[in-house]
């Protein structure tokens, strides 16, 4: 069945950035939210957000009309999810939420209407047990902003069916996404299990004075990050292996990277006085700006930089 016509349930920062991206591929997008003010709220948004595509150089004026006559909003669920081809869920990330949309739309659509969960880091497997038909369930998991980051995490549930994946896989590399298919589940799926591993170490210098806030983030994203637009670590550290690449990067700087490990943060909880520290240091950081202010100067950075490395 070919999808032409999207249910996007949950209007909240992912789900208006997801409307914006699908409307602006040519679907018909339906908005939807259990709250009529944040419905509005991420329609108005939406448009927004594909006007600063178009003026980016991601469209035309005319692609823009074409894009903004596709969207819609509803105040229904049952609205929301009439004669779509896929169902984009972003609710709260709780299951007891996700539980009541999958099970609501589960139960108003055909069987082989895919139904997707934008959730950061819970399992398809638990959600996926509340519908009649789990195998055309899966998280289709972005990264913040889906209308410009390329990422899409497919991971299936235990139920979910082979057939629905390699499905998704298709659907999102015609649309310019780079898809990642997890094998398996795992909380917090791949992408969020690295950040945030990589966050507690940055945390934890912070706290332990090495650096502050603002050159832990310097030393990131001018250094390592910049290869990471276009390679991931075991890439880099292949190369960094020279012609023997990765066995011969192993066998030259194993004992100092397990020495670093060792002395690594292996903590769980976080520390008391993190979020104080933490707070005080990106509010430095970022200098007065507001959180306007701070979303366009990313997605201007976002903007210049997919066109360079991914036009």
């Amino acid at each position: 069945m070919r999808i032409a016509s999207i249910g996007v349930i949950g209007t909240g920062v992912i789900g208006s950035s997801w409307a914006a991206f699908y409307a602006g591929k040519g679907f018909q997008v339906k908005m939807y939210d259990v709250d009529p003010e944040v419905c509005q709220k991420g329609f108005r948004r939406a448009l927004g957000l594909m006007e600063v595509l178009c003026t980016r150089g991601f469209g035309s004026v005319k692609a823009a009309q074409r894009a903004v006559s596709n969207l819609t909003t509803v105040n229904t669920l049952d609205a929301a999810v009439q004669d779509v081809q896929l169902v984009q869920e972003s609710v709260a990330e709780n299951y007891e939420v996700k539980h009541q949309v999958f099970r609501a739309a589960d139960a108003r659509t055909a069987p082989d209407v895919i139904l997707a969960s934008s959730s950061s880091g819970l399992l398809m497997t638990e959600i996926q047990r509340v519908t009649r038909f789990p195998e055309r369930c899966l998280v289709t998991h972005p990264f913040n902003p889906p209308h410009l980051v390329p990422l899409v995490e497919l991971v299936p549930g235990e139920r979910t069916d082979e057939q629905t994946i390699a499905r998704m896989k298709a659907f999102f590399e015609g649309l310019g996404k780079i898809p990642v298919v997890l094998q398996k589940e795992a909380p917090g799926h791949v992408a969020n299990r690295l950040a945030a591993a990589l966050w507690r170490e940055a945390i934890d210098i912070v706290l332990k004075g090495i650096a502050s806030v603002e050159d832990v983030d310097k030393a990131l994203f001018a250094g390592p990050g910049i290869r990471w637009a276009f390679m991931g670590q075991h890439l880099i550290y292949h190369l960094g292996g020279g012609e023997g690449g990765m066995q011969a990067f192993i066998d030259h700087f194993r004992p100092a990277i397990e020495g670093w490990w060792r002395s690594m943060a292996t903590w769980t909880s976080l520390p008391p006085e993190a979020p104080s520290v933490l707070a005080e240091g990106v509010a430095s950081e970022v200098g007065g700006r507001s959180f306007t202010e701070m979303n366009q100067w990313r997605d201007e950075k976002l903007i210049r930089l997919l066109k360079a490395i991914y036009e």
